[in-house]
């Protein structure tokens, strides 16, 4: 019978794990943030002592090993950032650098990491030591149109929850703990036990936006990368209908794509969907172009595969 090394894994995350790391990967030249606040444990691997003598200056941490659960997707190159956590629960120092590949034991993972930087401007701030969690609901006709969420926030603080920007969607009401709202942000004041806030949002009769149809490789919206169809980063317009031809006015929607370098422009035979009623059009004729474009399309019957195009809010 083989024996799950995972377990000892997860027993010594429990006991040891008290820093956080967040990991952030390269991405079309800028860094793409992969995980914030993985639970982990901060190990220094080489420390620059000064002269005794000089005791006003601090040690340089040159390195650190960083060692982290088994699950998290760490890779050669990547730019994290660690937070080594005080006894009291609040940050007691933050390192940033490059880290190499991974080594990987049947229980754990760790990287040695080295240091580029002892302080970053605004690091995600770590969960609360004591945390009181916030059910965050976004409903539409009785049904989620968004996946409950929570969110953590310090005993005793006044938090504001503002509704998320939902695509084809816009926000009518909210209700915190049961009770409705004056307004469509519910603000709590000295968190405490749990809470909940449900916001109710009403769908748009009319196109909003519209994205590219793409074939080929895509960011997931949990990070990890996809081959195939997918419905390519939102562009806000504005769309009105004729004859069954739209016409559809937005700004300047030349782009490239993110992870596979396509550039993407509104021209005739060019694919897209408007969105959020995922209607499919072929790009018939262009009207105007550059900052202000407008441009005509129709309908059209798509295959499969392309209706069951994956909608990218990894790029936004």
């Amino acid at each position: 019978m083989a024996f799950d090394f995972g377990q000892i894994g997860d027993v010594v995350s429990r006991f040891m794990d008290t820093d956080f790391i967040d990991i952030k990967r390269d991405s079309s030249g800028s860094l793409q943030e992969i995980y914030s606040n993985v639970k982990c444990h901060i190990a220094y691997s080489s420390v620059d002592n000064p002269d005794p003598a000089t005791v006003d200056i601090k040690p340089v941490v040159q390195s650190l090993t960083v060692h982290l659960p088994l699950w998290a997707d760490i890779r050669n190159n990547d730019c994290i950032v660690v937070k080594k956590i005080g006894s009291d629960g609040s940050i007691a120092a933050v390192y940033s650098g490059r880290c190499g590949n991974p080594v990987v034991s049947q229980g754990r993972k760790k990287v040695l990491v080295q240091m580029s930087g002892t302080e970053v401007g605004s690091p995600t701030p770590v969960p609360p030591k004591n945390p009181v969690k916030i059910l965050v609901e976004c409903v539409s006709g009785g049904e989620n149109i968004l996946e409950p969420f929570t969110i953590e926030e310090a005993e005793g603080k006044t938090v504001s929850v503002h509704a998320p920007d939902i695509e084809g969607f816009s926000v009518k009401e909210c209700y915190l703990d049961g009770e409705l709202q004056d307004g469509v942000s519910a603000e709590i004041k000295g968190v405490s036990g749990k809470h909940s806030v449900r916001f109710v949002y009403v769908a748009l009769e009319s196109p909003d936006s519209f994205r590219y149809l793409v074939d080929g490789i895509y960011t997931k919206n949990d990070g990890s990368l996809a081959s195939g169809f997918h419905l390519y980063k939102r562009i806000p317009c504005s769309v009105s209908e004729s004859d069954g031809v739209y016409t559809v006015e937005c700004g300047n929607a030349y782009m490239r794509h993110g992870d596979s370098g396509k550039i993407l422009e509104v021209k005739p035979g060019a694919k897209i969907a408007l969105m959020p009623q995922k209607i499919f059009a072929e790009i018939t004729g262009i009207a105007e172009a550059g900052d202000e474009t407008v441009f005509m399309a129709v309908p059209f019957a798509p295959s499969d595969v392309e209706k069951a195009a994956y909608v990218c809010g990894w790029y936004g």
